[in-house]
């Protein structure tokens, strides 16, 4: 059976999604034969696991030479945990390569399409309509940036509190919400919070949903306040970050003033790890300190039906002093999730 080519590239796409591949791209390839029927298909599953382009080679139900294959990011070139995937098209006889777009790394960046087509093969970049980036955004992001995707999520009151004075938190938002949020844990490599909020809610920052596929890696940035001894989170795998060693954790030492990690130096640490998608959850010292740097990307709200009526918490710490001091931001998206409001939005600097 034929399929349009931007059917083809987004089955592609669904392949490609389905799997955690950081700090390698999400990529997946489609082969089709001459009348147009798929003959073979593959992802990247993982670091060190062949590509995409290798396990559709390999997984083909007939010969693929003069045939077409389909692949949502350029061939790589270059040789590292595994060969390069241009040689494998190349050694394979294939005709024609449709790539969704080009590599921005460093080590490819149209350098694949170079090599095959001077070794004949046609090469097509890009079919209206697919946004190749869609597919693994963090990825393009930490190319051009060198630092992680960074997404903001807050939980308030309508009136923007996310706590009590009292420290009380649990629960502004209602069961689905929550639910729609560890989601949002699971789509992440890494989730973040500050040393007031592990001191003030020992939280546990897991993925509790039935369908739980992926625990991010949980991180705390501390300034330097004594952490607590008995944490639930230091019975998993976890980060620290710092500005000295921490005995008996893993501490990502990076630079900083008065005991504090720089934000910047902080989220480049991370990246440096292979961590190209961060969540942050809290708190407020950490979500400002995080948009006076401007490096929040993405901010999911969720506002619960209720207002505070006073001032417990707020999203940001700080004092918001003149009105020039506001960052605009592009609303994405605006849903009921139950009976809260979740508003995506993007930060305009």
């Amino acid at each position: 059976m034929s399929y349009p080519l931007l059917h083809l590239m987004e089955r592609a796409a669904s392949l490609a999604v389905r799997h955690r591949t950081h700090p390698n791209p999400a990529v997946g390839a489609v082969i089709v034969a001459p009348d147009g029927s798929v003959i073979g298909e593959g992802a990247h599953t993982g670091p060190g696991n062949p590509h995409a382009e290798v396990e559709a080679l390999a997984g083909a139900t007939e010969p693929v030479a003069g045939t077409t294959m389909i692949v949502t990011l350029e061939p790589c070139s270059h040789h590292d945990r595994t060969p390069p995937c241009t040689d494998a098209i190349i050694e394979a006889g294939i005709a024609r390569v449709i790539i969704g777009g080009r590599d921005p790394d460093s080590r490819v960046a149209g350098h694949g399409v170079a090599l095959l087509e001077e070794s004949g093969i046609t090469v097509i970049d890009g079919i209206e309509g697919f946004d190749h980036e869609s597919v693994d955004p963090a990825y393009f992001h930490h190319r051009r940036t060198g630092r992680p995707l960074i997404t903001l999520k807050t939980a308030s009151t309508l009136d923007g509190q996310v706590a009590a004075v009292d420290g009380t938190s649990r629960w502004i938002t209602g069961e689905d919400a929550r639910t729609d949020g560890h989601r949002l844990r699971s789509s992440n490599d890494a989730i973040m919070v500050g040393a007031g909020t592990l001191i003030a809610d020992d939280p546990r920052l897991t993925v509790r949903t039935p369908d739980a596929d992926h625990q991010p890696m949980p991180v705390v940035v501390t300034g330097g306040r004594p952490l607590p001894t008995d944490a639930r989170l230091w019975a998993r795998p976890h980060l620290i970050i710092a500005t000295e060693p921490m005995g008996g954790h893993d501490v990502l030492v990076v630079d900083g003033t008065d005991g504090r990690p720089h934000a910047s130096a902080a989220m480049t640490a991370l990246a440096d790890r292979g961590y190209l998608s961060v969540l942050v959850e809290g708190g407020p010292t950490l979500a400002a300190a995080l948009l006076a740097a401007g490096l929040i990307d993405r901010i999911v709200a969720y506002v619960a039906p209720a207002v505070a009526g006073g001032t417990g918490m707020p999203m940001f710490a700080g004092a918001f002093s003149t009105l020039e001091a506001m960052t605009p931001l592009a609303i994405e998206s605006v849903t009921m999730v139950g009976t809260d409001l979740k508003v995506t939005a993007k930060p305009r600097y």
